[in-house]
């Protein structure tokens, strides 16, 4: 745990990764993002950095980032948040850490897309195959848009439900769930009624519900309790 090494990363940092690298593709694409976004910070967790080290230690520094839980609290709320989900720790330590450190998640491969679409509150469909550089550079920034403009609210509000004993909870997730549907307006230019997932949105509130009325947290959880937009990258990506 660090928080002064968070604080030295959560500024420049626009996305963290979620994969299981030993599906086909997926190294490629983590290749291409290294390649075409050679600017753009991404993290990984670090459990995801212990199980494919091998395979992720030639990326560290740029445009890999070795993340860190800022307060202890945070990971025991992942680890909680896997078990009563099913999730893998890799994806459980994804999720908080994408809320947490402000950042859209990018989640890559068809095994773990597939996974974070069952707990998606909504999604962006389009034709991934007709989209260019150009047009995942544009919309990657717009989902940085997207977890910045939802941050504050869901962090303020996450607090005082902590506060009150979680009343009113479902109330909440309704609002944001109308937020949601105003933000998926920014995708205008890739959305269709029909084809694979571009991005999906995940209320950290509304999957954490189970656990934050059986187990205490303190405040500092409410870091981990924001929308959080999950960028799909498919495998084989060049």
């Amino acid at each position: 745990m660090s928080f002064a090494r968070y604080a030295a990363i959560v500024k420049n940092l626009r996305g963290v990764i979620a994969a299981h690298l030993d599906e086909d593709g997926c190294e490629e694409s983590i290749k291409w993002l290294a390649a075409r976004f050679r600017y753009r910070d991404l993290g990984v967790g670090p459990t995801l950095l212990a199980r494919y080290r091998s395979k992720l230690e030639r990326y560290l520094g740029k445009p890999l980032r070795q993340l860190v839980y800022p307060v202890s609290e945070l990971e025991r709320f992942a680890n909680e948040l896997g078990r009563a989900l099913g999730l893998e720790e890799t994806a459980a330590e994804a999720l908080v850490l994408a809320s947490t450190y402000i950042s859209p998640l990018i989640a890559i491969g068809r095994q773990t897309i597939a996974v974070y679409e069952k707990l998606a509150a909504a999604k962006v469909l389009t034709d991934l195959s007709s989209m260019k550089v150009q047009d995942w550079k544009l919309h990657l920034r717009i989902a940085d848009y997207t977890v910045l403009d939802f941050y504050e609210q869901c962090v303020t509000e996450s607090i005082e439900l902590l506060r009150s004993g979680l009343v009113n909870a479902e109330k909440i997730v309704e609002e944001r769930r109308s937020r949601i549907s105003s933000d998926i307006k920014r995708y205008w230019r890739i959305s269709r009624s029909q084809g694979e997932p571009f991005l999906l949105y995940i209320d950290m509130l509304r999957v954490s519900l189970s656990i934050l009325r059986e187990k205490e947290f303190s405040e500092n959880v409410a870091a981990a309790l924001a929308i959080v937009p999950v960028v799909c990258v498919p495998p084989g990506m060049r």
